[in-house]
């Protein structure tokens, strides 16, 4: 996944949103998009989970904040 994938799923969340929220939508359609907003979730938390992995990965380096603030 890409960051602009990462965009256009949350964007499409979004819409899903608006969709449930509106009384008028029927609940044969909120059925359907139970699914696709499992999957886009699960998109989404994959990237995110990927990407504080790599931040975490940071402090395996032994980059010290505090020791290079004093160089």
């Amino acid at each position: 996944m890409t960051n602009q994938d990462y965009i256009r799923n949350m964007a499409r969340l979004k819409e899903i949103e608006a969709i449930v929220k509106n009384p008028e939508s029927s609940l044969d359609k909120i059925d359907e998009l139970i699914d696709e907003t499992r999957k886009l979730v699960g998109e989404c938390y994959s990237y995110t989970r990927a990407l504080k992995q790599k931040v975490d990965s940071l402090s395996e380096t032994g980059f010290d904040e505090d020791e290079n603030a004093e160089a």
